[in-house]
């Protein structure tokens, strides 16, 4: 087998001199607070009720190369007033009254917007990471009860797109924040939705030997046919260096080989998901994070050097080679693992 006949290979001299490409590294600390891609998501609006607040979770659930999520702002209608916007870490639940496990993250007076969605734009955005939580409390101070509009809740989940999932939560009827009073007695009904839009980013990973297997199938696929190629005398890639193929692969779009994750995946979140959520940015116009060479990741733990080149040491360019028969002798296996679930 030709993955087989690659492990035993020895590993190649470099056939050009490798200099530190400083304008890349220069990436490291700019590229780590930036995102890739903008979405907004729309919840369903029957415009049941209006009143004082919505109490709901976020979450970041998917199967896809996700780094983070930004949250960076929701959008509401209604009498509005004095509007805040809080969050709390993991979930709402069982701290709806406990303002001090909350944390004020807008505060500002709006006109009333009975037809028009009005965007809260957080002070600082939420980050999320893939399986993490956080409940946010949208709450209007504004007497009376036409201060927010929402929902009586028709399913667990809001919204769900290939990342993002808004739960439903519940109402509140003070217009004082975490009140305990309302109008008629306990202040909080449970079984409510958000009404709204919330706008948040995407931070993407960038490939490298480390994070190879959360990658879409057609993009592990793509990763084992040019390092293959790259081991024949007779193909062209040969002339390239280890560093420059990793480093090409580094810089593609996690999607550039479709979104498929497995062998029976599409890579969505879930498989009932309302419409996804739309991109308001191409996915080419913001440049790719920066380079993994002398980062630890990189070369796997204990290895690399924060300030070298690429592949500067011998050291660090055994480390890559054993990087690179790890991914041949991965792939391998799994085409093994799939011939025999044929069978």
């Amino acid at each position: 087998r030709e993955a087989t006949l690659v492990l035993e290979s020895a590993r190649r001299s470099p056939l050009l001199p490798m200099t530190t490409l400083d304008g890349v590294l220069q990436l490291d600390a700019v590229a780590d607070e930036l995102v890739h891609e903008n979405f907004t998501c729309d919840t369903r609006d029957h415009e049941d009720h209006t009143f004082c607040g919505i109490m709901f979770d976020l979450a970041c659930e998917t199967e896809r190369p996700v780094e983070y999520i930004e949250i960076s702002s929701v959008h509401v209608r209604g009498a509005l007033g004095p509007m805040t916007v809080w969050t709390t870490p993991g979930s709402f639940s069982g701290k709806h009254e406990t303002e001090e496990a909350w944390t004020k993250v807008y505060s500002e007076t709006h006109a009333r917007s009975h037809n028009e969605l009005v965007e809260l734009r957080l002070q600082s955005p939420l980050r999320l990471k893939p399986g993490e939580r956080l409940g946010l409390y949208v709450h209007s101070a504004l007497p009376g009860d036409e201060g927010i509009v929402y929902d009586n809740c028709r399913r667990s989940i809001s919204y769900h797109d290939p990342q993002f999932v808004v739960y439903s939560g519940m109402a509140h009827l003070s217009y004082r924040p975490f009140g305990t009073s309302g109008f008629w007695g306990r202040p909080w009904r449970p079984n409510r939705e958000f009404v709204g839009r919330v706008s948040y980013g995407v931070r993407w990973k960038m490939w490298s030997p480390s994070v190879h297997a959360q990658f879409p199938l057609g993009f592990r696929e793509a990763v084992r046919t040019v390092l293959m190629g790259s081991r024949r005398t007779e193909s062209l890639l040969y002339l390239l260096q280890d560093e420059i193929i990793l480093f090409t692969f580094n810089k593609i779009w996690w999607n550039e080989w479709g979104t498929q994750m497995g062998a029976s995946s599409t890579g969505a979140a879930a498989p009932s998901a309302p419409p996804a959520a739309s991109a308001s940015s191409s996915p080419y116009s913001s440049p790719y994070g920066h380079s993994f060479f002398g980062h630890p990741f990189f070369f796997g733990a204990g290895g690399g050097s924060s300030s070298g080149g690429c592949g500067s040491s011998s050291a660090a360019r055994g480390s890559l080679a054993s990087s690179v028969r790890r991914l041949l002798g991965d792939s391998d296996e799994e085409e093994e693992e799939d011939e025999m679930s044929e069978e």
